[in-house]
């Protein structure tokens, strides 16, 4: 009778340890350095708000968080050496919305955009913009179109992911003006490029052109969205300018590789949105010309898959082939 005794207070302890190791787990998170691979060049949108998240986990998890720039192919190369992490949440990535375009215009993509990611929160967006290059003499849509006229070739447009790709195309498309897209690693390249006169146009994010604003080496032509923003309220959208149909806009999200454990998946979520909530990170945020946005990971895998739907539908629309 006593062994029997001793054995069933075995399978208790036993069971108890079952019951606790989920949280367990969660509360040792992290008791070592994250990598956090930031899907851009230095400078621009992608990398600042990375940079911004970085600093904010690191206060958060009382852990270091390094920041870690890969950049190239549309941001295809950051989520490919993302996907070959192991999903401990010891490697993270900052992805913005290419990830949602890159299936419209890459053939073969080398990773499954909905299964080989954990989509953990969204971080914020902003609408994308249209600029010039001073030399252009280009300041508003009309300019474009008489300029579009005068040239017998097309015009060069710097984009640096495939989201800014689709945006080039659809102001092509919508005004009937040839374009060559000039590709680049990274937004910071695209505008240096476009200042130097090397591009004659870029469709970026407004946190992208901060570093040379005032410079006098380039005009905004317009904000490809339905209202004015904030950030930028003396430029016109293109629908008050005539094309309604040219709206898009950029947004930056968290991930980590493919089936992260549900604790995790809680824990990070929990940390960015309790990070989001602070007055100092809105206020570093909202710097940038991004609006902090976020929500669940069940919220954030659903936006993911219906922006997919759509740049699926713009691109045919556009007679855009996968390349």
């Amino acid at each position: 009778m006593q062994v029997r005794h001793l054995s069933l207070h075995a399978l208790a302890a036993a069971a108890c340890l079952v019951a606790v190791a989920p949280g367990a787990v969660a509360q040792a998170y992290p008791n070592k350095p994250i990598q956090l691979i930031i899907a851009s060049t230095p400078g621009g949108g992608t990398d600042a708000i990375g940079r911004v998240l970085a600093d904010a986990l690191s206060a958060h998890f009382k852990q270091t968080v390094v920041p870690v720039n890969r950049a190239g192919a549309g941001g295809t190369i950051a989520s490919e050496s993302l996907v070959r992490a192991p999903a401990d949440g010891y490697t993270l990535m900052v992805q913005q919305n290419g990830h949602t375009t890159n299936p419209a215009l890459v053939r073969k993509l080398p990773y499954d955009t909905f299964n080989d990611f954990t989509p953990i929160a969204t971080l914020g967006r902003a609408p994308l913009v249209l600029v010039a290059a001073t030399a252009t003499g280009v300041a508003n849509m009309k300019d474009l179109a008489a300029l579009g006229k005068r040239k017998a070739e097309p015009l060069s447009f710097g984009v640096s992911e495939a989201s800014t790709r689709l945006a080039a195309e659809m102001i092509s498309t919508a005004t009937g003006i040839p374009m060559t897209a000039v590709n680049y690693k990274g937004t910071g390249p695209a505008m240096t490029d476009l200042a130097g006169g090397h591009v004659a146009f870029s469709v970026t994010t407004i946190a992208s052109t901060l570093g040379m604003r005032g410079s006098g080496k380039f005009q905004y032509v317009g904000v490809l969205a339905a209202q004015r923003t904030p950030f930028l309220p003396e430029v016109a959208t293109m629908a008050e300018q005539g094309l309604p149909e040219v709206e898009t806009g950029a947004w930056w999200g968290l991930f980590a590789p493919g089936k992260l454990p549900p604790a995790l998946l809680q824990t990070l979520n929990t940390a960015v949105r309790k990070s989001m909530g602070d007055a100092d990170y809105k206020k570093r945020v909202m710097a940038l010309s991004i609006e902090p946005w976020t929500g669940s990971p069940e919220e954030f895998d659903r936006f993911i898959r219906k922006e997919v739907e759509v740049n699926l539908r713009l691109a045919k629309k556009a007679g855009i082939e996968p390349e």
